[in-house]
């Protein structure tokens, strides 16, 4: 009996242990669920042009998306594959300069912006993580392509006639790479509005112009630089464009 009552025990113990680790996802899982439900939609991916090199050819999977993708002018959203895609940039007599995968979720939107540092090539893949503001509302957010200028961090600063206003502290290039928070949109009220650059050490007032965000709308304030600048230059001619994701 006592025999009896310790592999009883024993068969518990291991029945507990392989509970623990029964559920574990991975995190390179490239589906998406909602209430418990796998999704099948295809996930959607809008290519940017953020440097001034000249306009880019961009395939994916093999097929063209922009014969010609300028600065100022990305794609529309672009339906992917679940899993693993392919991107392919060309620029300069059909050279290809980047061939990269990439791996995307069921469901879910993204931007890829295509820029260089010296002579590397490279995109950052973001997710687009929004819901459609109600009535009113627009979402924004903003993330720091400048190549030149880099050194600084800059503060910016949104305000619509004293009513509404955002800031975004000190910032810097590619930051929403590793603060992933970065990449995120904050909801304000819809209309116009005037940005200010601040150098963030010095309080210096470096850019300030209006924009107008419309109702319902959802956008990217990209900040960029010339390359052809110097460093100390550059700062003094931060680039913003602002672009619709939706």
């Amino acid at each position: 009996m006592k025999q009896l009552l310790q592999l009883i025990i024993i068969a518990l113990l291991f029945s507990s242990c392989t509970k623990q680790v029964d559920s574990t996802t991975s995190t390179t899982d490239t589906t998406s669920t909602n209430t418990g439900t796998t999704s099948t939609v295809a996930p959607k991916v809008k290519f940017f042009n953020v440097m001034d090199y000249g306009p880019v050819n961009v395939l994916m999977n093999n097929k063209t998306i922009n014969s010609s993708l300028k600065t100022w002018y990305p794609t529309t959203y672009q339906t992917a594959l679940i899993g693993t895609n392919t991107v392919v940039v060309k620029f300069g007599g059909d050279t290809t300069r980047i061939n990269v995968t990439i791996d995307l979720l069921a469901g879910k939107n993204y931007s890829c912006f295509i820029y260089r540092v010296g002579y590397n090539w490279k995109i950052s893949l973001v997710p687009d993580n929004f819901t459609t503001p109600t009535s009113g509302n627009t979402a924004v957010r903003l993330l720091d392509f400048r190549t030149q200028a880099y050194f600084t961090f800059i503060n910016l600063v949104l305000n619509s006639a004293g009513t509404s206003s955002l800031t975004y502290n000190t910032r810097n290039f590619l930051d929403h790479q590793s603060y992933s928070y970065f990449t995120t949109f904050s909801t304000i009220p819809s209309g116009n509005y005037t940005y200010t650059v601040f150098d963030n050490s010095s309080g210096t007032k470096l850019k300030s112009d209006a924009l107008v965000f419309l109702s319902t709308n959802v956008y990217t304030l990209i900040l960029m630089t010339k390359a052809d600048l110097s460093p100390t230059d550059a700062l003094q001619n931060i680039q913003v464009d602002c672009e619709t994701n939706y």
